[in-house]
């Protein structure tokens, strides 16, 4: 008896030494010639673990996913028939609440493991002991649970693996249990206790000889499935299981829920953001003429040595240029890599991932191309008068356009630092630029409240969009290239098709200016962010309609879109990412 004992005490001491080895904790914490106590070493770690099984708050959860099912429907037996010989009745009852779902979490963790034949076996011996109807009825929605698949089907199963039971005890009970489980526990028991049970005392504990006031099963009825206050599991063991969750939900969403990214201390100075298309990189400019760069999840940002440009050398900068400019690259105290270059305010940014590119554009009037494998400057593109305020890159990353205070917008390619085309026409600013996605025709939009629609081979005027009752901010084309919708400071989206030049439909919803539109790359959705941090998710099906031979009338909305709101001071982009349909938001706090 004495071996068994030693045995099982050095087993839970392997197991609490390797999970706070997991969690880098120091060496020692649980030495056995630490303790100063009238009990032995054995004695000692046993209750320690008991009372951790039993407690509410400072719990250690470790895995037990290789489970013995005959010790465990061994122990399972031991601890009921340990509950049936008590002789104080008050005490056995409130302990025999606990063996309803201790016996329906060790089928579930029995399951989990795959012993399903033991399970099935397990639950069939036992079930005949739990006689109320709600135990019947939930044990037969229980008897269909096979595997870990079929509880995500069953929302009352589920209900009941992922929520905590509640079981009142007396301080008596609870002091009889932590006896037993520190002399005869086995340590499923102790992690089921754990993770999925609360124990409530009573601050009026009854005496030994005091009556129960309530029935067994009147409690039972009470708090099963749905009463449950808390998730089941403690501290980081719970916080990964529903992030967990949450990824699945994710991966299985075809049109995903906003996504923030939040820039924090930067209300004043961050004027533009944008995330790679692999979403591994964030890029932010900054009033101060700087860019910075971040590495998103895994990805570590590190410069290499890497002599060969990244970009045909018909636009690399002179070695002579290079010597006398004034910029270097460095990493801040926040992680982030910093591009110095620019000499004003950086307004947009656009990545190349095919050639490890980030293209930037600035008051200064120049746009600059930044090698991402060692963060330097390889080419600046002059062509501009004034401030260039938006940009743009066509399909396959083969043209870049921008637009500019100059009142003109111009195509460009990496290889050439000068314009290839200028497009002009506006009376007023070109605020924002956009290729339509067979990359033949570029929109812009203006402070002069118009849209204009290019061609992108020789520079011509196609079409002219008006309507619009103030400054243009943004502009975007549907996937499928028939329709252009574009918002500003009237606080509205318009919504033109292509083939006909008709206002489909005008979304009305916003309290502040519109800085950014996208489309979904299904088309089934239009996002929209205004000053003020709220996102709108239009559904396209039910918010454009096609008006039969009538060009200028405008249908007024009466359903609501899907509203977000971010809490942010400033929204510095807002665009979908092909990796999941993803809606990515960039604002600062």
């Amino acid at each position: 008896m004495m071996m068994k004992r030693i045995m099982k005490s050095e087993v839970i001491s392997a197991t609490i030494d390797s999970y706070l080895k997991r969690r880098h904790y120091q060496d020692g914490v649980y030495r056995r010639d630490e303790h100063l106590f009238c009990q032995n070493g054995d004695q000692t770690t046993l209750s320690a673990t008991a009372e951790c099984g039993t407690s509410q708050e400072n719990s250690i959860v470790f895995s037990a996913i290789s489970v013995d099912t005959a010790a465990a429907n061994q122990a399972y037996q031991r601890f009921k028939k340990w509950m049936n010989s008590i002789l104080n009745e008050n005490i056995r009852t409130e302990l025999l609440g606990l063996l309803y779902p201790i016996f329906c979490h060790l089928y579930l963790e029995m399951l989990h493991t795959g012993n399903r034949e033991a399970a099935t076996d397990f639950l069939k011996t036992h079930q005949n002991e739990f006689v109320s109807e709600t135990e019947k009825d939930f044990l037969e929605e229980l008897s269909s649970v096979f595997s870990v698949q079929d509880i995500e089907l069953r929302p009352l199963v589920k209900a009941f693996r992922t929520r905590k039971y509640k079981v009142d005890l007396s301080e008596s009970s609870h002091i009889c249990l932590r006896q037993y489980l520190a002399k005869y526990g086995h340590i499923i028991l102790m992690q089921i206790i754990n993770t999925h049970i609360t124990i409530i005392i009573k601050e009026n504990s009854p005496q030994m000889d005091v009556e129960v006031p309530e029935d067994r099963n009147q409690r039972y009825e009470v708090s099963i499935n749905g009463h449950m206050e808390q998730p089941s599991g403690t501290g980081v063991d719970r916080e990964m299981r529903e992030l967990q969750e949450a990824i699945r939900l994710i991966h299985n969403n075809a049109h995903q829920p906003l996504r923030l990214f939040t820039v924090r201390n930067a209300i004043e100075n961050a004027s533009c953001g944008l995330i790679s298309p692999r979403m591994d990189k964030l890029a932010v400019g900054f009033s101060t003429a700087e860019i910075r760069l971040w590495g998103i999840g895994d990805t570590v940002l590190v410069k290499t040595k890497n002599k060969r440009p990244c970009v045909p050398a018909g636009c690399d900068i002179s070695p002579f240029y290079k010597f006398n400019e004034q910029e270097s690259t460095v990493r801040s105290e926040a992680g982030a890599i910093i591009l110095r270059g620019h000499t004003d305010v950086v307004h947009d940014l656009r990545f190349i991932p095919d050639v490890n590119i980030l293209l930037s554009v600035s008051s200064d009037k120049d746009m600059r191309a930044w090698r991402l494998d060692n963060y330097s400057c390889t080419a600046i593109y002059s062509g501009h008068s004034y401030p260039v305020w938006c940009m743009d890159t066509s399909v396959f990353n083969l043209y870049i356009a921008t637009g500019s205070h100059d009142r003109t917008a111009k195509l460009w390619t990496l290889d050439r630092t000068y314009p290839l085309r200028i497009f002009a026409g506006h009376f007023l600013d070109v605020n924002c630029i956009k290729f339509h996605p067979n990359a033949r025709y570029l929109a812009t939009g203006s402070a002069d409240k118009t849209v204009r629609l290019w061609s992108k081979d020789d520079a011509s005027l196609q079409r002219v969009y008006v309507g619009a009752e103030s400054t243009i901010y943004t502009v975007a084309f549907s996937p499928d290239g028939k329709y252009l919708a574009a918002a500003g400071d009237d606080k509205s989206i318009r919504i033109w098709d292509l083939t006909t030049n008709n206002l489909l439909t005008e979304l009305k919803g916003h309290n502040d200016t519109v800085m950014n539109v996208d489309w979904s790359f299904d088309g089934q959705y239009i996002s929209s962010a205004s000053l003020d941090g709220i996102v709108r998710l239009w559904p396209t099906q039910d918010f454009i309609k096609t008006l039969n031979g009538e060009s200028s009338s405008v249908i007024s909305l009466i359903e609501a879109p899907q509203v977000y709101s971010t809490c942010c001071s400033s929204i510095l982009s807002l665009n979908y990412y092909k990796k999941n349909n993803s809606l990515i938001c960039i604002g600062t706090k």
